[in-house]
């Protein structure tokens, strides 16, 4: 079964050709036109102050830039204040839960999916990298009805980290044959099959489509009434 929830609100744009279009909540029978209010509420405040949720557990640096990949780890937020709220916590849990599929320390999603261990067993190279979640396709659709319909595509990305004189960077790896590389593609083809059923991974996707829902109505300068 899915994790599709019940009750599914969707937004309507009323007056789309004014100068400062309207949205009115509507009930929908459509799983694609939803959108989780209460990510939307904290995504339309985090996009006013001009940033986009981002989270990362980061080694702690305790005089000067982070040397040490191997120190204690402390979480990061952007902006901070999402740590006390539930899109902070959902944040966490997809980059925890990721971890583990990657690391095999739990059962993968998809019959025939490998961890990064399973890959690298042949390979005696040591690397230091970490998977990202991203956004790869990020649009929103209006329906003939007037539906805002957000659509995001998402996927993973493996990222090597690279200690230098600044600290510590995240860099793209390219590599095709590197075990990191070889399960992000896995996870991102695999994508919404997962999202079905892993449900941070569902909720994850939920936000994705809050956020990007949020971007287009403070661009196009739709008003919202303060609740």
């Amino acid at each position: 079964p899915g994790f599709a929830p019940a009750g599914l609100c969707c937004l309507v744009l009323l007056e789309p050709l004014s100068a400062q279009p309207k949205v009115q909540l509507a009930a929908t029978l459509e799983p694609a036109a939803a959108v989780n209010l209460e990510y939307l509420a904290i995504a339309l405040q985090v996009r006013r102050e001009g940033k986009e949720p981002w989270f990362s557990l980061d080694p702690v640096a305790r005089d000067g830039p982070v040397q040490d990949l191997t120190a204690m780890q402390k979480k990061h937020f952007e902006p901070e204040w999402l740590a006390s709220t539930s899109v902070g916590d959902l944040l966490f849990q997809a980059d925890y839960h990721l971890k583990e599929l990657s690391m095999g320390e739990c059962d993968q999603p998809v019959v025939g999916m490998r961890s990064c261990l399973d890959y690298a067993e042949a390979s005696q190279e040591q690397w230091n990298a970490r998977e990202w979640f991203k956004v790869r396709k990020a649009e929103v659709h209006l329906s003939q009805d007037h539906v805002l319909i957000p659509f995001v595509r998402m996927g993973v990305e493996a990222r090597e980290q690279v200690v230098d004189v600044m600290g510590l960077h995240d860099a793209p790896m390219t590599r095709p044959d590197h075990p990191m590389v070889r399960y992000a593609q896995e996870f991102t083809k695999n994508f919404d099959l997962i999202a079905e059923r892993r449900s941070v991974i569902f909720h994850l996707r939920e936000l994705a489509k809050a956020s990007v829902l949020a971007k287009f109505l403070i661009k196009a300068k739709v008003h919202l009434d303060d609740a």
